[in-house]
């Protein structure tokens, strides 16, 4: 499956956190040179702007067959008992091009649970440059009594394959209730229709969707900036390709204070350090990092690790990385897993707070560098509004504050009109289909705060 390309077209929120309904879709999603795509998420704090990263979270975890978080229950707005997640892909595998729509729900239970209800994997298939109809492969709804999935044609077949498989998905499903997580994409599914020859369609693109979420596809949440700005711990978003292994994912290493890792862990961690000097000396001019090697030595479980610690080297002196600005710091977190989106086509990576610590002018820099150049795709939220002056109009989304159309693309915008400065007229003014901003007062905060200091005083 590494030759396969999948690449997300649309995304759809509906009753999450609190976003009622809200969409949002890259530019150019169905242009078949495949070079990058960029979505900015721009809007005031709290207005879903993160609701997308969350959202682009569920679904790697579901596509990986892990449980999504346990406090899913309160991501379901709290006006509603469920909420519904809908992913429109496109993907190329085998010589052949398919549109998947996979969309997932979670429903409210008792004591705070809840459990994923509804699962629905939907395909079209281009057959001489014609799209045919978008079915369903196959649709989970836990509520239904007479079988398990539609169509009941797939259903029959995977029965008749074996008298055990009815066993076999009665267990698969209650596997999938007590981790919640994904039934379509659990193991226990994939062992029982492996074994059915009729079923290589939906074998196929599960293994491709599979793949993109495992390796293909990166989600980086606040936490990690969290992480960083502690100085506790700095966690490295990598990719990795060498021969024929790939290896991709999240190994943090400790700010804090020297410490010992396995020396897999080493070796993995210099290999990623190796591909980002590469590229980070021109970012940070002369700056290099390495994981200083104190030599061997037991851990705590008497196992055999490598004394390391974080460094960073610039003109000829050395600096423990975390005295290192919370900029340079975020870039190194993210930076392996950027080189392999500006130069894979089928890598998507989401960015919760793309801007923290980066200076305005360098994160202009980089992004134009990846809209011009790269191949993959980039979602990221921002406050910084130096992206607004230098990606494409198309490529950037705005938070409502109407919970039922969160995300708009603003209008009335000549080719010649400097967008930030759009925006904020747009946010002062008005103009736009919805309003951008719920509206602050600078006198009644002003007044705000006196009235706490007086409180404050009569104590």
């Amino acid at each position: 499956m590494r030759k396969s390309i999948v690449r997300i077209e649309r995304i759809e929120l509906i009753n999450f956190k609190n976003v009622e309904n809200g969409c949002v879709e890259f530019e150019n999603s169905k242009d078949s040179n495949f070079l990058s795509q960029i979505m900015g998420i721009y809007g005031q704090n709290g207005s879903g702007k993160t609701a997308l990263v969350n959202a682009c979270d569920f679904f790697k975890k579901m596509l990986e067959g892990l449980s999504i978080p346990d406090d899913a229950y309160n991501y379901i707005n709290i006006n509603s008992e469920e909420s519904t997640l809908k992913f429109d892909l496109y993907a190329s595998f085998q010589k052949n091009e398919y549109k998947i729509t996979y969309e997932f729900t979670f429903k409210k239970c008792e004591d705070k649970k809840f459990v994923i209800s509804k699962e629905k994997l939907s395909a079209a298939k281009r057959k001489e440059n014609e799209w045919s109809s978008k079915v369903a492969i196959i649709d989970y709804d836990i509520d239904n009594q007479e079988e398990l999935f539609t169509p009941k044609w797939r259903y029959n077949e995977i029965l008749s394959n074996s008298k055990d498989n009815i066993v076999n998905l009665k267990v698969a499903q209650k596997i999938t209730i007590e981790k919640c997580s994904s039934f379509i994409f659990c193991d226990e599914f994939k062992n029982i229709i492996n074994r059915v020859e009729s079923q290589q369609d939906l074998i196929n693109i599960l293994d491709v969707l599979k793949y993109f979420g495992r390796y293909n596809l990166f989600v980086i949440s606040s936490n990690h900036t969290g992480f960083i700005n502690m100085n506790i711990l700095m966690p490295l978003s990598f990719r990795l390709e060498e021969n024929e292994h790939i290896s991709s994912g999240d190994i943090a290493v400790r700010l804090d204070n020297i410490s010992i890792v396995k020396k897999p862990i080493f070796d993995l961690a210099s290999n990623i350090i190796k591909q980002m000097d590469v590229v980070l000396k021109y970012i940070v001019p002369s700056l290099k990092i390495e994981l200083y090697n104190y030599g061997e030595q037991l851990d705590e479980k008497g196992d055999k690790g490598v004394k390391v610690e974080l460094v960073s080297k610039k003109n000829n002196c050395n600096l423990p990385l975390k005295y290192e600005s919370e900029g340079i710091k975020k870039i190194i977190s993210i930076l392996s897993a950027l080189i392999a989106m500006y130069n894979n086509p089928s890598i998507c990576m989401v960015v919760d707070e793309l801007d923290s610590g980066i200076f305005e002018f360098l994160l202009g820099e980089m992004l134009k560098v990846i809209e011009n150049g790269g191949k993959g795709q980039l979602l990221f939220t921002s406050h910084n509004l130096r992206p607004l002056e230098v990606l494409s109009k198309n490529s950037l989304f705005f938070t409502t504050t109407n919970s039922k159309n969160r995300y708009i693309k603003l209008t009335n915008i000549k080719n010649n009109n400097n967008l930030r400065s759009v925006y904020i007229r747009s946010i002062n003014l008005g103009g736009q289909k919805e309003e951008l901003y719920d509206e602050t007062d600078a006198l009644e905060i002003q007044r705000a705060f006196r009235l706490a200091g007086d409180k404050l005083n009569a104590r």
